[in-house]
Order: structure tokens, then sequence, then C-alpha cells
């Protein structure tokens, strides 16, 4: 949350929208915000709705790969965690398709320990870090199989 006029939306990335405001912030762990979205129960629902979200991530990294679209914020592994990601993102669209998703599926759910999360938490894992993460892959390479042709 921030003042109207001191932050804004970073909409260069089609899914994973950063709200970015200049100066000092605070954090505010006084209250908890939830979201529940009861539909996200249904494997069906989540499936379609990642389905068109893949659509989105896969030709967003296209314009990427083209240099059509650039980062806002500047990677820096050492920096706020905002330009963090930023440095992970990068080192993300640099890996090769069809072995990145593997990769970080093992991070979250080794490393981060997702195993822990027993069984959603390996549904969840699965279906976030590696099938969502493989189906945008293959939707890349679709679009660049297709560029080719034409």
């Amino acid at each position: 949350m921030f003042r109207t006029g001191v932050g804004f939306s970073d909409l260069n990335e089609n899914m994973d929208h950063r709200f970015i405001a200049e100066g000092k912030t605070i954090v505010w762990d006084k209250g908890y915000l939830k979201e529940e979205n009861l539909k996200e129960n249904r494997i069906s629902f989540w499936i379609e709705k990642h389905n068109r979200y893949s659509d989105l991530v896969a030709r967003e990294e296209i314009e990427r790969k083209n240099k059509l679209r650039n980062q806002t914020l500047k990677p820096n592994l050492f920096g706020n965690p905002d330009q963090r990601v930023a440095f992970l993102k990068k080192i993300w669209w640099d890996m090769p398709l069809f072995v990145r998703p593997f990769i970080y599926f093992f991070h979250r759910y080794f490393i981060q320990l997702g195993i822990l999360d027993g069984k959603e938490g390996l549904i969840f894992h699965f279906l976030q870090a590696l099938w969502f993460r493989f189906v945008v892959d293959v939707k890349i390479y679709e679009l660049e199989k297709e560029s080719q042709i034409n």
C-alpha cells in the first residue's frame, strides 16, 4: 500500500506486477491481508487460469529475447529485495528452455523445504514450479518455431 503519487505499478511484466515506492518505506506488520479465492481450490479452474497466464508469460519472454521489453529495476543480487528478484529473473530468462522448470522445482521443493508441506505442498509446488513453468517453455518453443516458419 502506498500514497497516491508516491508509488506506481511496474507494468513491464505481464504477470508479476510489482509496486515501486520511491524514498523511505515502512513495514506494516500490525495486521494482514487475506486473499481467499475458493475457486482456486478446484484443479480445473487453476489449470484453465494458468493456461491463460502461460500465454502472457511466454509472449513476454519472447519480447524480452527480442529486446522489445526491459526490466524497470536494475538487477542487483546485493540490492533491495526487488532488485534481487530482478537479478534472479534475469538468470531465469537466460537459462535453457525445458531445463529451468526442473531446476526451479528442485530449488522450491528440496532447497526451500517445500517437501515439508505435505501432500498439498507437493501438488502446489509441482503445479506452480514445474507444470506451469514447463508449459510456458513449450509455448515459447512453439512461438519461436512459428516465427521461423513465417
